[in-house]
């Protein structure tokens, strides 16, 4: 019986450690990473990094903060210009296909954009 005893509280200490790292394991990534599509948060995240690796004064803070923003529009330029481009080939490829190639061209299609919306939101929402 005492055998028993011991095992069993052994596993709840392994099983409670776990819990409490996990848990707070995702209230420290909750609070250090943007998340995805908020993308004031992730400026702010970023000048709060540089300023804080790169001791930045507040000038050097107001003239790099306007070309962080610069940065982000580009970024968001380029991935709107990204998707258009796969969008084309995608469409090119259609061409190619027979009516039941072109359905599941589009249930592939589809179920890339759910894994890829799933991963954003995994890594992100830790």
């Amino acid at each position: 019986m005492n055998k028993w005893k011991l095992i069993s509280g052994i596993a709840l200490v392994i099983i409670l450690g776990i819990l409490v790292g996990s848990i707070g394991t995702w209230f420290y990534l909750e609070h250090q990473y943007p998340r995805p599509g908020d993308h004031s948060a992730r400026k702010v995240f970023f000048m709060k990094r540089l300023s804080k690796e790169l001791n930045l004064t507040e000038d050097q803070k107001i003239r790099i903060g306007r070309l962080v923003e610069q940065m982000e529009e580009r970024r968001r330029e380029y991935s709107l210009q990204k998707r258009a481009e796969i969008e084309k080939l995608i469409d090119q490829m259609k061409k190619e296909l027979n009516n039941d190639q072109q359905k599941k061209l589009d249930a592939l299609e589809e179920k890339f954009e759910k894994r890829q919306k799933a991963r954003e939101e995994k890594q992100f929402h830790r």
